[in-house]
């Protein structure tokens, strides 16, 4: 997650009548093309349709080839990964809201 900020999935038919899927992930991060194609290979191959193509590219939003795509396939916006919550201990007395028992 995070890796890209949406997919577009579209049936195909190439010059020649070969026939499948082109996957597009659109505003990929740098660098993580290898892992972003390695995963959609995974999912199509336990999809288990054994004769399905897929191809896949990454396109930068607003390029001519996104919007053309865009026009007929299904979008699917990739969830933005949570930021992590970095806990760093307080002195004691030093917040308001719990101030100091004194006995």
């Amino acid at each position: 997650a995070g890796l890209a900020g949406y997919a577009l999935i579209s049936a195909v038919e190439w010059t020649g009548g070969r026939r499948g899927h082109l996957l597009a992930f659109v505003n990929a991060e740098p660098g993580s093309e290898p892992a972003l194609a390695r995963a959609a290979h995974e999912a199509l191959v336990f999809s288990g349709l054994d004769a399905a193509e897929m191809d896949v590219v990454f396109f930068r939003a607003g390029e001519v080839a996104e919007q053309a795509m865009a026009k007929v396939a299904l979008r699917f916006d990739l969830p933005v990964p949570d930021q992590p919550q970095i806990a760093t201990p307080a002195a004691p007395g030093m917040d308001p809201n719990k101030p100091p028992r004194l006995s």
